[in-house]
């Protein structure tokens, strides 16, 4: 028996040095059709040129795949790292050609597509590493502000792959909400009968632990889901605790160290050069030791923070078919952890501020602050990534149509 589906179809554009990434979009956009396309009526396709493109001739390589790719596509995603491309004559590379042909159809009609644009912020091994192209790519990205597009920066691909089903949840939101109000839906989506597939059959057990049914995404419940990002959620706040207490025993140190050189000087005593070295450098190696425990703790965080994040977008997803109360629940759990982390990267930053603004006093406490400064810079970027994220798993969860509720007029 045939059935009808709406498809919206993705382009993917970007350098060759982002290869993983663009694998990764595939695997995300498969995962996505397995969980929802049947329940929603929805399919997404994906178009890149590895996989549509062939053979062909024309004034240049990307004028060719110009005219293989379809043009009508509903989103635009472009993704950059270190490299820009190499010029078609038209445009500084192929991706900022595909850009400006998407960006253009933008203005000429608001309506037809939306446009995305993710920008890696990692690390790149000096030998890979072109400094013209990259001066290229942020130029470029700076040049995004003019046009009004809001781009946004992952570190990993674990990142990456949250902020796009975060993204995409958000986009089909709007073709739902433009369809069910019977206004002109984003793109020219195609109707398609294909036959009904039979349900998979149900799992014999329902006893595993629940990490590992939360980590296969098509069993994975929403009580499985909840309890992982409530479990990882709870390390978070344990890592924040424990950064504090830490940042308050270092405090003390310091504070100690410079009361004891304030009473010499209040004694109206000279203080000896040795003795100043020997007090400032009992709190450089209490700063020493602080930074080797935000260090130790910096990659705890980003795995408990990928944990959590992946069950909370995953429930996000799930939220449409939710009843309202439980919806309600998931919201109020990830505010919880929204103002946990806002609180913690708030004290962490001041700190970081704290630690730059220390006088250069002897070699010893200049190298302990500048390591000091990095970690928690490092940190805070962590606890922002991470707030990022929740952010806008709750704007998904707001967005979606919850059971019984009414649809905006």
């Amino acid at each position: 028996m045939p059935r009808t589906e709406d498809v919206l179809t993705i382009f993917l554009a970007s350098p060759s040095d982002v290869s993983d990434e663009r694998s990764r979009f595939a695997e995300v956009i498969a995962d996505w059709n397995r969980a929802w396309s049947r329940e929603l009526g929805l399919r997404l396709e994906l178009v890149r040129w590895e996989d549509d493109a062939f053979p062909g001739i024309g004034v240049d390589a990307q004028d060719v795949i110009n005219r293989q790719l379809p043009a009508d596509y509903d989103l635009f995603v472009g993704v950059m790292w270190s490299r820009f491309g190499t010029p078609t004559g038209r445009a500084g590379s192929g991706t900022k050609e595909e850009f400006d042909r998407a960006l253009a159809r933008y203005r000429e009609a608001p309506d037809s597509l939306d446009i995305l644009f993710y920008f890696k912020d990692a690390p790149i091994s000096p030998s890979k590493l072109d400094p013209h192209q990259l001066a290229k790519v942020l130029e470029f990205k700076a040049s995004l502000q003019d046009t009004g597009l809001l781009s946004w920066d992952f570190s990993d691909l674990d990142q990456f792959k949250n902020l796009v089903e975060l993204h995409l949840t958000r986009h089909v939101q709007a073709w739902r909400k433009r369809r069910d109000q019977g206004t002109d839906v984003l793109g020219p989506s195609t109707t398609t009968s294909i036959p009904v597939i039979p349900d998979a059959p149900a799992r014999e057990s329902e006893s595993e632990h629940v990490e590992e049914v939360a980590n296969d995404e098509e069993d994975a419940g929403y009580i499985d889901l909840l309890e992982v990002f409530t479990e990882r959620s709870a390390e978070m706040a344990e890592i924040a605790l424990r950064l504090g207490a830490a940042q308050a025993e270092l405090t003390e140190h310091t504070t100690k160290g410079t009361q004891e050189l304030d009473e010499l000087r209040i004694a109206g005593k000279q203080v000896p050069p040795a003795v100043m070295r020997r007090s400032i450098g009992r709190i450089a190696d209490e700063m020493l030791r602080f930074t080797t425990r935000v260090e130790a703790e910096i990659p705890l965080f980003r795995t408990a923070a990928d944990r959590s994040m992946s069950a909370l977008v995953k429930v996000a997803t799930l939220a449409a078919e939710l009843a309202p109360d439980q919806v309600a629940e998931t919201k109020a759990a990830a505010s919880t952890l929204l103002a946990t982390l806002a609180g913690a990267r708030g004290s962490i930053g001041e700190f970081r501020d704290t630690t730059a603004a220390l006088p250069r006093m002897t070699k010893e406490l200049n190298v302990a602050k500048r390591k000091q400064v990095a970690a928690l810079e490092r940190l805070v970027g962590e606890f922002e990534n991470a707030e990022r994220l929740v952010t806008e798993a709750i704007a998904v969860i707001d967005a979606l149509p919850t059971p019984g509720a009414p649809h905006d007029a």
